[in-house]
């Protein structure tokens, strides 16, 4: 076999495998492509379904009261103790005792001191019972607007929703349930590091922030 006929040969076997190397790697990087387009088109489609779901539920849980009634009422004197949603026994309670404040106060043998401490008594009492009354009417419309969102956009939620977020929530359920059903203190109101539902609400916030990339 002459040096030429070789030349030739050994040149075509090169180029048919540089050919089908070629071809490999455009057939991956096609399959590559592809596969990223599959995942961006579905990020895309989390990020646009679960952006109004998670918008909607931060409207809801800053709905809620950031203290419980029991919070509202520490200061009192004798006062009557909150659970399972009883706003209304609290408020009757809180009635009698400033009934009973102020039918002590029109009698006459009272001192100045004395006087006085009532009127504080029934002025913190009448606070309290103002203050318990907005606590309820915040907590209902907060409960009732959750309830329909897990009617509704709670099952976008479950489909789309990342672990941290689902684990985030129900902290925040956890937190709701011991404040305004067991009865439990969630702290001062005021203080955004040591109360539970500012604790809670603000991790949820973070970890929705966080599951649709928003560092800022």
């Amino acid at each position: 076999m002459s040096e030429t006929m070789i030349i030739a040969l050994i040149s075509g076997g090169a180029t048919l495998i540089v050919t089908v190397v070629t071809s490999i790697l455009n057939v991956r990087t096609e399959v590559f492509r592809n596969k990223f387009k599959t995942q961006q088109k579905r990020l895309d489609t989390k990020n646009e379904n679960l952006n109004n779901v998670y918008r909607q539920l931060i409207s809801i849980i800053n709905l809620y009261p950031s203290s419980s009634p029991n919070d509202i009422l520490k200061h009192i004197k004798y006062a009557p103790g909150y659970s399972m949603e009883y706003y209304d026994a609290v408020l009757r309670s809180l009635d009698y005792q400033i009934e009973d404040s102020k039918k002590q106060l029109n009698t006459n043998n009272l001192n100045f001191e004395q006087k006085s401490e009532l009127e504080i008594e029934i002025s913190n009492r009448e606070y309290a019972e103002n203050k318990i009354i907005e606590n309820k009417n915040r907590y209902n419309i907060a409960k009732e607007e959750y309830e329909k969102f897990r009617k509704g956009d709670k099952v976008v939620f479950d489909l789309y929703a990342g672990e941290e977020v689902r684990n985030a929530l129900v902290t925040f359920e956890v937190v709701i349930h011991n404040v305004f059903i067991s009865g439990k203190k969630a702290g001062e109101g005021s203080d955004p590091i040591n109360n539970l539902i500012h604790t809670s609400r603000r991790n949820l916030i973070n970890s929705m922030r966080s599951d649709l990339g928003i560092t800022e």
